[in-house]
């Protein structure tokens, strides 16, 4: 049984995945494949949030200001 999972897993065969895993790295990362993977923000939405009580009162009110980001 031994000799089975040795053979599996022969010395041509790991260099091989390891050749074929760092071609995948590379052409990732000159495709830009791995920029902006961070999410996205939402848009940003201004106005006015009012908070109502079971009343109907208003109990808190929150405005929102967008500024413009410089890249």
């Amino acid at each position: 049984m031994l000799d089975k999972l040795k053979r599996r897993f022969d010395k041509r065969r790991l260099v091989l995945i390891a050749a074929l895993a760092l071609v995948a790295l590379y052409v990732g990362w000159r495709t830009g494949g791995f920029q902006d993977q961070q999410p996205k923000q939402k848009p940003c939405v201004e106005g006015r949030n009012e908070i109502k009580d079971q009343d109907g009162k208003v109990v808190q009110v929150t405005r929102t200001t967008c500024y413009e980001t410089k890249k």
